[in-house]
């Protein structure tokens, strides 16, 4: 892999490490649906990583499987952020059955991550058909997420999508890190114009605006 990952500190090998990276996979459905005991196998070629905001995790040469554990992640591709993700979100899975990096991984925040070889989960995926079964559910709830993301954008007016979108980036949390700017990237609008949307939420007593973050009321 490249430096991107090398970059990030790893976990120490043994029974305990590989049971501990077991429990933080199966935080995310995808693999809590899986027989436990692929999910340790996948475990023991894992890595427990840390990014720093703004450092690449993923460049789109690098086939590896990532869960994110905690922190935001965002989905670049020619320097636009295409999308951003949080906990229990996992990435790469598609690279697993030989599809193309569509784009690279940037940590938006310091993030806690672990990280599978494609190759690990491509072999699990052929021997278990539970973990293959798992692994469509999840590509079939991402897309019906970003689907739905696309009738937010097709139908509601700005401070819907801003309040939809704010919703999705703060599960299980109770503030979303993230500039103006950067949430404009997310939907698709100008820096201004969300603003004025944040503003009126917040009128509305359903955000709490701060320095590079908003708190969900």
């Amino acid at each position: 892999m490249t430096a991107a990952l090398s970059a990030s500190s790893g976990s120490p090998g043994g029974g305990a490490a590989t049971a501990v990276l077991a429990a933080l996979l199966v935080r995310s459905p995808m693999f809590a649906a899986m027989p436990r005991a692929t999910v340790d196998r996948l475990a023991a070629r894992a890595t427990r990583r840390r990014a720093r905001r703004g450092q690449r995790v993923l460049a789109r040469s690098d086939a590896a499987l990532v869960a994110v554990v905690t922190g935001r992640l965002e989905l670049v591709a020619d320097d636009v952020v295409i999308r951003s993700v949080v906990p229990p979100s996992v990435l790469g899975v598609s690279l697993a059955v030989g599809a193309a990096a569509s784009a690279e991984l940037r940590a938006a925040e310091d993030a806690e991550l672990v990280v599978v070889p494609a190759d690990a989960v491509a072999a699990a995926l052929r021997r278990d058909p539970e973990a293959a079964v798992a692994a469509i559910a999840h590509l079939a709830g991402v897309v019906a997420e970003l689907s739905a993301e696309l009738e937010a954008l097709r139908r509601h007016g700005l401070v819907e999508r801003v309040r939809w979108r704010l919703t999705q980036l703060g599960r299980e949390r109770r503030e979303v890190r993230i500039t103006h700017a950067q949430l404009a990237d997310e939907i698709g609008g100008s820096r201004a114009n969300v603003s004025r949307a944040l503003a009126k939420l917040e009128r509305q007593g359903a955000i709490r605006r701060r320095r590079g973050r908003i708190e969900l009321r």
